[in-house]
């Protein structure tokens, strides 16, 4: 986690990185927030980003907190909030071993923040992220899928094929170095050349459950094939690559 990279990234961010919201042409993210929605409960955009998200929530609930480590994507969050008069902002790293800036809230969102390949830091960022929630509160989490990475894997070796290259010379384009193979071994993939963490359904279960929150719902929240290959064939097709949105109740 890094001020000044996120700092630097504020002005081109909507071009540079992966809007989950703007993707989600089901309304899954919205349909699970108007759910939850209530103007007598709080709650918290954690890496609120640019404020994508954070408008929905200040619309739905009575009292919102958003944080993020970068100043220009506050500036941009608050901007994105002008009409909202009950939403207060943070600068907060959610790496550090810190309380939040706020007490516990009735209903958490985190999109695709606990992304980094150092596991000292996710393991603060998941601390963090979650004791931000409260007793009887819930937390939405959207997280990389390893299972969804390991599937893109699997169509680039099946595209190859379907080009006419034979088994080794199609495995060998598909393949990766020695050392990314290890860090793929714990989830971490390049995504534009930094180390990115994906996640199991299985190990999302565990790090909510030994943090006391438990992981009721999981959804597929599906992405198109162009956010993993450079002009995909059109018979790629479905199923398509997704990321885990989880619904988690302490």
């Amino acid at each position: 986690m890094n001020r000044a990279y996120w700092d630097d990234l504020a002005a081109t961010y909507d071009e540079q990185i992966f809007s989950v919201l703007r993707s989600d042409d089901r309304g899954v993210m919205a349909d699970h927030i108007a759910r939850h929605a209530d103007q007598g409960k709080t709650a918290a955009d954690l890496g609120c980003g640019p404020g994508q998200i954070t408008p929905l929530l200040a619309a739905q609930f009575g009292a919102v907190h958003a944080c993020d480590i970068s100043r220009g994507l506050l500036t941009q969050a608050r901007e994105a909030c002008y009409e909202n008069d009950n939403v207060e902002f943070y600068r907060h790293d959610l790496s550090q071993p810190v309380d939040p800036p706020f007490a516990p809230v009735d209903f958490a969102v985190c999109v695709n923040v606990i992304l980094s390949a150092d596991l000292e830091v996710r393991e603060r960022m998941w601390n963090s992220i979650t004791a931000s929630v409260g007793m009887g509160g819930t937390l939405l989490l959207v997280l990389p899928s390893h299972e969804s990475a390991l599937y893109a894997n699997f169509r680039q070796l099946d595209w190859h094929v379907r080009t006419g290259l034979r088994g080794a010379e199609a495995m060998r384009r598909s393949a990766t170095n020695e050392s990314a193979v290890t860090q793929l071994e714990h989830g971490v993939r390049e995504i534009d050349g930094v180390g990115t963490k994906h996640y199991l359904r299985e190990e999302i279960i565990v790090q909510l459950a030994d943090r006391g929150l438990h992981a009721e719902e999981f959804t597929k929240l599906t992405y198109d094939w162009e956010t993993e290959f450079a002009n995909p064939p059109a018979w790629l097709g479905t199923p398509h690559p997704w990321n885990w949105l989880v619904l988690a109740r302490r």
